[in-house]
């Protein structure tokens, strides 16, 4: 039978990296759009960032886990790259901004 508590820390170890190509999609979409992402919701990615940004402090300065500090900074850095990305998609692409008018 086996170990259960080593096969969780196993899977654990690869959680970080796993989640942080689950990024790539979204970003990748970001990247190529050519409007301001409607489809892309500031306050969801916004909620994510910060939530994931408390659990990085936590981990950090609490915790002690370096593979939890790991994994939530990965989550942390591919949320803040995509609220970053959609946010300037929304200032480059909306009306008022000089860099987004048309000649």
């Amino acid at each position: 039978m086996p170990d259960t508590t080593a096969m969780i820390a196993w899977l654990y170890s690869w959680a970080g990296p796993l989640m942080a190509l689950a990024y790539v999609p979204q970003i990748r979409v970001l990247w190529r759009s050519q409007d301001h992402a409607p489809d892309t919701s500031l306050l969801t990615w916004f909620m994510w960032t910060l939530g994931l940004g408390i659990t990085t402090a936590y981990a950090a300065w609490v915790n002690g886990d370096l593979a939890f500090l790991l994994t939530s900074a990965s989550s942390f850095t591919g949320c803040v790259v995509v609220f970053v990305m959609a946010a300037y998609k929304r200032w480059r692409y909306s009306p008022t901004s000089s860099l987004g008018s048309t000649p």
